[in-house]
């Protein structure tokens, strides 16, 4: 008898878990699929990082071997697309073209600078713009406090563009 009503609790338990499970899977919306990637013109694009201090090498960087320390390290998606070894002064604008790996839609951009050791005590700004054919797309700032690498990400979107010639 004990036996019979151990099976019977089994199954009631079993099922009633099986049986919540199906009809919870059963009501998953499907996801819709993630569109391709389309890649935009590296040309048409340029893009500005004005630091308000004096980028130079962080003396307490590990180098890799061959390498100088990156004074200021530009990254998109994941991918350096620019990696300086050279002092830039404060004020300076530096101009990165073209700046290839953009895609329509969602886009992601990294900064990391070291400002100069001597200027720890105080508080630094990376300005970092993106034109197209001199019109800005994106123009935003990254702070940092006083003794840190001014660093950030910056997110933005692309709009589809048309085809040359196709522009009313």
């Amino acid at each position: 008898m004990r036996f019979i009503l151990v099976a019977l609790i089994w199954l009631v338990v079993i099922g009633g878990l099986s049986f919540y499970i199906n009809q919870r899977d059963a009501r998953i919306i499907p996801q819709a699929q993630a569109k391709a990637a389309v890649a935009v013109s590296a040309a048409d694009y340029l893009l500005e990082v004005t630091p308000t201090f004096g980028v130079e090498s962080d003396p307490f960087s590990l180098m890799d071997e061959g390498q100088a320390p990156a004074t200021l390290l530009v990254r998109l998606g994941g991918q350096n697309i620019y990696r300086g070894d050279q002092p830039l002064a404060r004020g300076e604008t530096l101009r990165i073209e073209p700046v290839s790996g953009l895609v329509e839609g969602s886009n992601e951009l990294f900064f990391e600078a070291s400002p100069p050791f001597a200027e720890a005590h105080l508080s630094h700004a990376l300005r970092v713009r993106l034109l197209r054919a001199d019109v800005v797309q994106l123009d935003q700032t990254l702070w940092a406090d006083a003794g840190g690498k001014v660093s950030g990400t910056v997110v933005f979107a692309l709009e589809p563009t048309g085809e040359a010639g196709h522009d009313h």
